[in-house]
């Protein structure tokens, strides 16, 4: 830890991740991602499948640990009340969002909801959101000044768009965003690895590995 401005700072991972100060942010991995979802009736979904695995181990551990384990969902209004025109063109140059005017990632769809094989607990928090930030617009920063939180865990979809947009806002509002590399993913690898790069000079990425070393033996 340094002290600037009369404020202490965390420098180490272990400092950062400490399950005393930290909570596990689980972005946008939805129904309609997964087996039986929108993109699985036409579209390859390995891509965001293939975090699953390590994301069920990051969660288990969370919840091991006691942190508080907050889930997302990127969601579109039934009829679209929401969604500014600015929005619904942002929406319609993405591949994915563009079906959201055919019933991609609709609020109170079975779609819209938690991916299933995740097994969100009731107790645990799960945000709608209309834009890409997880802040914008919902009770987030409530929840994490609520319990103390000065740490955020980010995994989930997808890397360029809601989870970066989430990193960024994470620091205006007063938190440590720490980003595990191998637990977020994009149906672009090109767009992937430029999000990653850009954020690997600004915030804390680190793989899902060294986060499990940094944590105080339990």
């Amino acid at each position: 830890m340094k002290e600037i401005a009369g404020k202490f700072i965390y420098e180490t991972t272990a400092e950062l991740v400490d399950p005393k100060h930290t909570a596990l942010i689980v972005i946008d991995i939805q129904n309609d991602h997964g087996p039986g979802g929108f993109l699985a009736r036409g579209s390859d979904i390995s891509w965001a499948m293939k975090i699953v695995p390590t994301a069920k181990r990051v969660i288990a551990e969370a919840r091991r640990r006691e942190m508080p384990v907050i889930f997302t969902s990127n969601t579109t209004s039934k009829d679209l009340s929401t969604e500014t025109p600015p929005q619904l063109r942002f929406m319609s140059r993405s591949a994915h969002r563009g079906g959201a005017f055919s019933g991609y990632e609709v609020e109170g769809t079975w779609g819209n909801e938690v991916l299933d094989d995740l097994g969100r607990q009731p107790h645990e928090p799960w945000i709608l959101k209309y834009r890409s930030s997880a802040f914008h617009g919902t009770r987030l920063d409530f929840l994490l000044k609520g319990a103390r939180i000065e740490t955020a865990i980010i995994v989930g979809l997808v890397t360029e768009g809601c989870v970066e947009s989430t990193v960024r806002d994470l620091v205006s509002y007063g938190y440590y965003p720490v980003l595990l590399s191998d637990c977020v993913t994009s149906s672009r690898k090109d767009l992937h690895d430029a999000a990653l790069l850009v954020m690997s000079a600004r915030y804390d990425v680190i793989t899902t590995d060294e986060f499990f070393k940094a944590l105080p033996a339990p």
